[in-house]
Formats: structure tokens, C-alpha cells, sequence
């Protein structure tokens, strides 16, 4: 049996930008992994209104992108190592967007280690050529996206762009588990038929970091139709439990 103990959070109950201590931006453009071109500001592109954030894709040119949006992270300011993460939020619908709530650790930013073999863990990724699904994914060394041996599983839910949805992770020692609104569809266990549980297969018994952003195109986002932004995501909160199993 497991308890839930909440550790952190943000409820985003202050109008404005995102709270300072919290959260910090990665800036710029045509430096991301998946060839999008969006520019991520470091503010105008993420407000807090009623209680919700809005990471908000816009087709304005901006340096030297034809769009903006905003990658916000917890880096330097909240860093996890085991637990649940727990983010309530709803995907944006424009063709080209890219919503995502992720980890990367804190390796990878102190360039101590590169990608694939720092480790990646998605808690919910979204595009609009597969409108009705939830994406997860682990990546690592030996098991990755590129290789197309990553640890994955796309949740069917019709309907999932049109409310608000509760996207969780449960993170041990031992496995990995992902959850829509308290439904667990996807489990993976560090000792497991097939897989390397040295950190070349299982590089998560280390601190990550969080990262909310909404990417526009790239590898996988695909085609932008203009005509559908500005592209709100917005996200109602973000808590962060420790788990005991008893």
C-alpha cells in the first residue's frame, strides 16, 4: 500500500508570471532536440490568471523564429528523486502543437552527461495527428526513440483535448508507473526480461529536474495550421508527493 505525502506544489493562485522561486525559463531557438522552431521566451509567453497557468503558443515572428512559446523547468529551484508528480492540465487542440511535462536530470543541464545516455522520463506528451492520445515514454542509452527501442505507451482516451485531465507519475527504486485521472496505464519495472538495469537501462536513481513546455512543429509535432493560434496549454497545478509503501 502506498501514502502520498505532498512535499511541493504550485497551485498558481497568484496573477502574473510564474513564481520566481519555483520555476525558471529555458530561453531561445533552434537549439531543441526535434528540430521545432518555435523561440521560447522567457515570460511573455506564460501568464497566471484565475488560478491557471497558460504556456501559449503564438505564430509571431520573434528573433529568428516564426514563432513563440515558453519551456519553464524547475531547475536550480526543485529537483526530485523518487515520488509522484502530479500535474492537472489541459492540451491545447491547434494542428502543429506540441504540449509536454517532463524530467531531465540535472546532469544533462551541468552538461555532465549527454542525451540519450543522462535519461528522459515523460510524464505526458501530446500532438495532433494522434488527437486522442496520451504519449509516455522512457528514454535512455540503450533504449531510446532514436533507436525506437524506447519504453512507451500511447493511452487512447477519447475526448482528452476537451477538459482538464490529472497526468501522474509514480517513481521507485524499483519501477515507474503513469496514471490519467488515478487510472494506471503503463508500468515499468527496473528488473525486467530484456532490459540492462545498469545506467545504460535504467538511468532514474538520480535527481531530475520538471519541465512544462508547449513545442510547435519539429520531428513530431508535424504540419502548423496558423489559422488554430494563439494555443493555449494551460495547467491548473503541479504537486509533487513523496511515496511511502507500507
Amino acid at each position: 500500500m502506498k501514502k502520498y505525502i505532498l512535499d511541493w506544489s504550485d497551485e498558481f493562485d497568484v496573477d502574473g508570471l510564474p513564481d520566481p522561486t519555483k520555476w525558471s525559463f529555458d530561453t531561445g531557438s533552434k537549439k531543441w532536440g526535434n528540430g521545432e522552431p518555435q523561440y521560447y521566451t522567457d515570460g511573455k509567453n506564460s501568464t497566471i490568471k484565475n488560478s491557471i497557468l497558460n504556456i501559449e503558443g503564438r505564430v509571431e515572428p520573434f528573433e529568428d523564429s516564426p514563432y513563440t512559446s515558453a519551456r519553464l523547468t524547475t531547475y536550480q529551484k526543485k529537483h526530485f528523486m523518487y515520488g509522484r508528480i502530479e500535474v492537472k492540465a489541459k492540451v491545447p487542440t491547434a494542428k502543429g502543437s506540441w504540449p509536454a511535462i517532463w524530467l531531465l536530470p540535472i546532469d544533462f543541464k551541468e552538461k555532465k552527461s549527454s542525451w540519450p545516455r543522462c535519461g528522459e522520463i515523460d510524464i505526458m506528451e501530446h500532438v495532433s495527428h494522434l488527437f486522442d492520445n496520451i504519449h509516455v515514454s522512457l528514454h535512455t542509452e540503450l533504449f531510446n526513440h532514436v533507436q525506437r527501442t524506447q519504453r512507451t505507451h500511447f493511452e487512447y482516451l477519447e475526448g482528452i483535448t476537451s477538459d482538464f485531465q490529472v497526468y501522474a507519475m509514480d517513481w521507485t527504486k524499483d519501477y515507474i508507473e503513469f496514471f490519467i485521472n488515478e487510472k494506471l496505464f503503463a508500468h515499468y519495472d527496473k528488473i525486467e526480461e530484456g532490459y540492462d538495469t545498469s545506467e545504460l537501462g535504467w538511468p532514474f536513481d538520480k535527481p531530475y529536474y520538471l519541465i512544462l513546455n508547449q513545442a510547435i512543429g519539429g520531428t513530431w509535432g508535424g504540419d502548423v495550421n496558423v489559422k488554430d493560434y494563439p494555443s493555449p496549454f494551460l495547467i491548473d497545478y503541479v504537486r509533487y508527493y513523496k511515496i511511502i509503501e507500507e
